[in-house]
C-alpha cells in the first residue's frame, strides 16, 4: 500500500516545494475548495468500486482499526480520488495515527510512513487546490513527527498561514510555530527584528483567543512559552527600539499603544521615557478610561520603580474595575501584601494575604508576615516566642509553601527550662502582642 502511494521520493518534493516558496515568496493559496455532491466517479464500475470501499474504509475508520482503513482508503482514493476534499483529511488523520504508533514503537517503518502523509497532502492540493487548512495540517504534522528533518518548511508553512489565517491556528500550533521560529534563530536564518516580529503576530492571537474565552487558560499558559522563547531577542533596549519605530508612525492609535504599553509592562522595560509616555496616554485617554488590565500594568511599573503609594492606589484602581477577573485581582492583591510587608504595614499585609485564592498561599504569607513583625512588636523574649508560634500556626497549614523557614522560626522559640524559670507551663494558652490572638505554648525542644 505504502510503495503504491509513494511515486516519488518525499525528500525530492520537499525541496521542491520549499524551492518554490523561496522563488515567489508565498505559496498560491485559496479558500479550501468545498463541493455539494460527492464525485463518486464518471462510470457504474468506478462508482460501484468507490461507494463499495468508501463504506468498508469508513468503517474501519470508525472502529479505529487504522491498518484496515489505510488499506480500503487506499482503494478508495484510487477509484474516486475527487470524492471529496475530506477524503484526504480522513487519510491523513488515519496514517498520522499509524505513523505515531510507529514512532512510539521505534519502527524503522515509521518514515516510510511519513512520506505517505507527505504523498496524501501531495494528492489532496492535487486535485482540490491548496488551502490555508492544508498548509497547517502539514506544518502541525512536520513538528509532531519529521521536524529534525523539516523545521523551516514548517516555518514557512505556519508563517504564511498565521499571516494569513490565524483563525484557523490552535494553541498547539502557537507553540509548533515559535519551536520552528526558535530553530531559524539559532541557525541564522532569521535575526532577531523577525523574532519580534512574529512574536507579536502569535501573542495577538493568543490575546485574541483570551478576550473571545476560547481555550483562555491554554492560550495563556502558551502564551507565557512564547515570551520564554523569545526572550533572547526581547531586551527592553530592543523592544524600545522596536516599538519607538511604531509608535511614531502611529502616535495617535489608540489600540497600538495599549498594545505596546502592555507588552513593555509585561517584560518590565518600565524606565524609558517611551514607555512613561505610553503610561500617561493610556491612562488619560479622553474616549476610553483606562481598563483593570491597564492600571494593574501602570501599577507593576510604579512598584518596580518602588512608588509604592502610586502603586497601591493603582492596584486598588484595578481591583475595582476588574470585574470577574479572578486572576488579576488576585496579582493584583500580592503586589499589595508586598507593598504592604515593605511598609511594615503588618496588619494591612495580613488581610491582603486572606484575599488570595489559594488558601496555602493565604497562610504561607500570613506566617511570613506574622514572623516579620516579631522584632519591630516583641518587648520580651516571651512575647517574642509567642509571636513565632503564632507563625508557626499558619505555616503548619501552607501545604508545604514555609517550609524553608519553619525550622528557623521553631529556633525562635523559648525551651522548656525559660518557661519553666517564668513559672509557665508549655502548653498553656498566651495572648499575642499586637495581633490579639491566642496561642498554645510551645518550646523548641
Amino acid at each position: 500500500m505504502i510503495k503504491k502511494l509513494i511515486s516519488i521520493k518525499m525528500k525530492k518534493v520537499i525541496t521542491l516545494v520549499f524551492t518554490i516558496f523561496m522563488i515567489n515568496g508565498s505559496f498560491h493559496t485559496q479558500d479550501c475548495t468545498e463541493i455539494s455532491q460527492p464525485n463518486f466517479g464518471s462510470d457504474s464500475v468506478q462508482i460501484k468500486n468507490c461507494r463499495q470501499n468508501l463504506s468498508l474504509y469508513s468503517e474501519y475508520l470508525k472502529q479505529k482499526n487504522w491498518m484496515d482503513a489505510a488499506r480500503f482508503w487506499g482503494k478508495t482514493q484510487s477509484f474516486c480520488p475527487k470524492y471529496k476534499p475530506n477524503l484526504y483529511d480522513n487519510g491523513f488523520y488515519i496514517y498520522k495515527k499509524i505513523t505515531q504508533q510507529k514512532a512510539k514503537e521505534k519502527s524503522p517503518d515509521k518514515q516510510a510512513y511519513v512520506d505517505t502523509v507527505y504523498k496524501i497532502f501531495d494528492m489532496w492540493e492535487e486535485n482540490f487546490g491548496t488551502c490555508y487548512k492544508i498548509q497547517r495540517k502539514k506544518a502541525s504534522f512536520i513538528m509532531s513527527l519529521d521536524a529534525s528533518k523539516n523545521f523551516s518548511l514548517a516555518y514557512s508553512l505556519y508563517e504564511v498561514v498565521f499571516l494569513n489565517s490565524p483563525e484557523i491556528t490552535s494553541y498547539s500550533d502557537v507553540k509548533y510555530f515559535t519551536y520552528a521560529m526558535k530553530y531559524m534563530f539559532k541557525t541564522g536564518k532569521i535575526d532577531c527584528d523577525k523574532f519580534l516580529e512574529l512574536y507579536e503576530l502569535l501573542s495577538k492571537v493568543c490575546d485574541n483567543n483570551i478576550a473571545m474565552g476560547n481555550k483562555a487558560e491554554k492560550y495563556k499558559n502558551v502564551q507565557v512559552f512564547v515570551d520564554n522563547e523569545v526572550s533572547p531577542c526581547a531586551s527592553c533596549d530592543k523592544l524600545e527600539e522596536i516599538y519607538s519605530e511604531k509608535y511614531n508612525a502611529n502616535p495617535e492609535d489608540m489600540d497600538l499603544i495599549r498594545t505596546i504599553f502592555g507588552r513593555l509592562s509585561d517584560k518590565k522595560c518600565v524606565e524609558s521615557s517611551l514607555y512613561l509616555s505610553l503610561l500617561d496616554k493610556v491612562l488619560n485617554d479622553p474616549n476610553n478610561p483606562p481598563s483593570a488590565k491597564d492600571l494593574f500594568n501602570a501599577a507593576t511599573a510604579d512598584h518596580k520603580r518602588k512608588n509604592y503609594s502610586k502603586a497601591e492606589e493603582r492596584f486598588n484602581r484595578a481591583i475595582e474595575s476588574a470585574g470577574d477577573d479572578a486572576e488579576l485581582i488576585n496579582k493584583s492583591y500580592v503586589y499589595l501584601y508586598d507593598i504592604a510587608f515593605n511598609k511594615k504595614s503588618y496588619k494591612k499585609a495580613f488581610s491582603f494575604a486572606g484575599k488570595l485564592s489559594d488558601q496555602c498561599e493565604v497562610n504561607a504569607k500570613r506566617a511570613s508576615i506574622i514572623a516579620a513583625s516579631a522584632s519591630t512588636i516583641a518587648k520580651t523574649p516571651l512575647e517574642k516566642s509567642s509571636v513565632y508560634c503564632y507563625a508557626l500556626s499558619f505555616a503548619e497549614k501552607s501545604c508545604g509553601k514555609s517550609s524553608s523557614s519553619i525550622n528557623s522560626w521553631k529556633g525562635q522559640l523559648l525551651p522548656k527550662s525559660d518557661l519553666i524559670m517564668l513559672d509557665i507551663n508549655s502548653g498553656s494558652e498566651q495572648k499575642v502582642p499586637f495581633w490579639g490572638a491566642t496561642i498554645t505554648l510551645k518550646t523548641r525542644d
